[in-house]
């Protein structure tokens, strides 16, 4: 029904723009899309634009936030295997183009790569803390940042490079680095 939220048409609309913002993302950064270039990529006009999205930025979070949410239940959490639950997370990511750009396009504080690697947090640095012999936990989160840093450098050069690799060789990667 016409006025119904998340009615055909929305969701229409909203998937056009969505692609157009993935389109447009693989050529330029957030910061420079426009909201007239958005919607001519979509063929959508600009009332429709500003009836769902403030700015390009709010379409960039709802878009995160919906991938978020799709790959929030599959994480084992702190005491699950790495390599049971990141090989499903990682496919999704390679199946979503707008994971790929959104990780790309906002690596240094990507919700979408936190959501992914913050459970490991707990078990690592309890780990960091028996293999070093460390009990300082900024000390340990220095660590636990160069872990992390390396697992997102791993998961975005896959990922740039096509993701050819499958999730599981990548994750097993991942998880071999990882402590646990």
């Amino acid at each position: 029904m016409v006025g119904t939220k998340n009615n055909r048409r929305t969701q229409y609309t909203q998937q056009r723009l969505r692609a157009a913002l993935i389109q447009l993302l693989q050529s330029e950064p957030l910061e420079k899309i426009t909201v007239t270039r958005l919607c001519a990529v979509a063929d959508i006009n600009r009332g429709t634009f500003y009836a769902h999205y403030q700015d390009p930025r709010d379409l960039f979070q709802t878009v995160e936030r919906d991938l978020v949410a799709t790959i929030a239940p599959m994480i084992g959490g702190p005491d699950g295997e790495l390599t049971g639950w990141l090989p499903d997370v990682l496919e999704v990511i390679r199946r979503e183009e707008a994971a790929t750009q959104i990780i790309i396009r906002n690596l240094s504080d990507s919700p979408l790569l936190q959501t992914i690697l913050d459970p490991i947090r707990t078990r690592t640095m309890a780990e960091y803390q028996r293999w070093f012999d460390e009990d300082d936990p900024a000390v340990l989160a220095y660590y636990f940042e160069f872990c992390l840093s390396g697992a997102v450098h791993v998961i975005t050069t896959w990922l740039r490079s096509g993701a050819k690799e499958t999730p599981l060789q990548i994750a097993t990667v991942i998880g071999n680095m990882a402590p646990g």
